[in-house]
This record gives structure tokens, C-alpha cells and sequence, in this order.
């Protein structure tokens, strides 16, 4: 048997550039995907959540009944959900907190006055929680 005979399984020359051709052709089409830029800047940019997601209402399952923001949760659930990412350091939480109980831009309207006594009493809480478990912080390492 020879190799230069003709099988049925090699492919004929024609076909041999059909693929090259469909992807000539594919590259000169326009692309569905072309948007506008400003049309491009929001589909990417990511929404936050403004339901509570399942570890925030874990988180607040997890707090004592006098400090559980259920307010907070019902209405802004976006803040929510962040205050509870960032409970367990210490650090990011008062940042956080600070940036929405203290307005330096100057131009936001402030919480419902049954929202801003949660979100006070949580720092409260938080604060008396830091001081019982980080006893050890305040010393230091040696080293």
C-alpha cells in the first residue's frame, strides 16, 4: 500500500481551507459585542447587592436582640451587607463606620434617625466586643 493513495479519511484539498475561509470571513463581520464606551462603562461596572445576602442575616442572627439593625437591613441592605463583611476587622469596620457617620464631602442628606441609632449602637457594641477579645493587642508583640 502505498502512502500517497487516497483515503477516505484524509482530507480533500478543498476542504483543507474551508476553516481558513469561514475565519477570513468571521474577522471582516461586525461584532455583536461593539458598544458604545458609555454603554461599555455600565455594563461593567458591577451593581451592588440591595438585598441582604444570606451571611449578612447570619451576621445579624449571630448579635444580641438590643443591637440586631433590622432597620438597616430592610433599607439600606447594601450598607448592611458591607458592615457585616468587614465586622471581624476591627480596623476596616471603623473606617467604615466613620466614613458614614461622618460626612466630609458635604453634600449627603444623613440617615433616618431609627437607622443612625442602629448603626451608633453597633459601633457601641463593637467597641465593648474589640475591648474584651483584644486584650492581648494593646500589649503588643515582643520581638
Amino acid at each position: 500500500m502505498s502512502i500517497y493513495t487516497t483515503s477516505p479519511f484524509r482530507p480533500q484539498s478543498d476542504d483543507i481551507y474551508a476553516n481558513v475561509q469561514e475565519r477570513l470571513a468571521s474577522q471582516n463581520a461586525p461584532s455583536p459585542m461593539s458598544v458604545g464606551v458609555e454603554e461599555h462603562k455600565r455594563l461593567r461596572r458591577a451593581a451592588p447587592a440591595d438585598i441582604p445576602l444570606r451571611r449578612t442575616l447570619m451576621w445579624v442572627a449571630s448579635l444580641p436582640s438590643t443591637v440586631q439593625p433590622t432597620v438597616l437591613v430592610r433599607r439600606f441592605a447594601r450598607i448592611a451587607n458591607v458592615i457585616a463583611t468587614t465586622w471581624a476587622d476591627p480596623k476596616t469596620f471603623n473606617a467604615y463606620m466613620e466614613s458614614l457617620l461622618i460626612d466630609t464631602r458635604g453634600n449627603r442628606r444623613g440617615f433616618p434617625p431609627e437607622v443612625l441609632a442602629e448603626l451608633v449602637a453597633l459601633r457601641h457594641y463593637r467597641v465593648a466586643v474589640t475591648d474584651d477579645e483584644c486584650v492581648w493587642d494593646a500589649v503588643g508583640r515582643r520581638g
